[in-house]
């Protein structure tokens, strides 16, 4: 089964000088299990194409199915099923790690315990043990990618 299946996604944004072709044409499929990297230039379009793949951004054209899930369609199901890390992070830094950690998970419907239960499984995986209470603005930068990355995982995306 494929996970991601991307056919001709196109993202074009009107600009003063008439329309800017962000995103042309983009086909990719990703199997169940594989992992990929999106590498490319500055401008390339690698962090438009991620905003669509989840659904932050409408594409102009193209189809996508997520997990099984048309983003079009379906883009509830596409961000139930989906962990995204962005590049600047989103976590409150006035926040503690376990706050943001849990309130992650319950947005995602998860329970406390079981929230609980994968807030201290990924902080041991991450090596964020003992930090729990520690204001998210004091972690250094490797501390807060990790957490960012817990984010990303805490209600286990497929």
């Amino acid at each position: 089964m494929n996970m991601i299946e991307v056919r001709g996604l196109t993202r074009t944004f009107q600009a003063p000088q008439g329309e800017v072709n962000a995103v042309r044409g983009v086909d990719l499929t990703v199997a169940a299990g594989e992992s990929v990297g999106f590498l490319g230039p500055n401008g390339a379009g690698k962090t438009t194409t991620m905003r669509m793949l989840t659904t932050l951004l409408r594409p102009t054209s193209g189809t996508a199915v997520i997990a099984g899930h048309d983003l079009l369609d379906d883009p509830v199901g596409v961000r139930r099923r989906i962990g995204y890390v962005a590049q600047g992070g989103g976590a409150n830094p006035a926040e503690t790690v376990a706050n943001e950690l849990m309130l992650q998970a319950r947005l995602y419907g998860l329970s406390k315990s079981e929230a609980r239960s994968r807030i201290t499984a990924l902080a041991g995986q991450l090596g964020l043990d003992g930090l729990e209470n520690r204001l998210v603005g004091s972690l250094s930068g490797g501390q807060r990618r990790r957490l960012d990355i817990a984010l990303g995982l805490v209600h286990q995306p497929r």
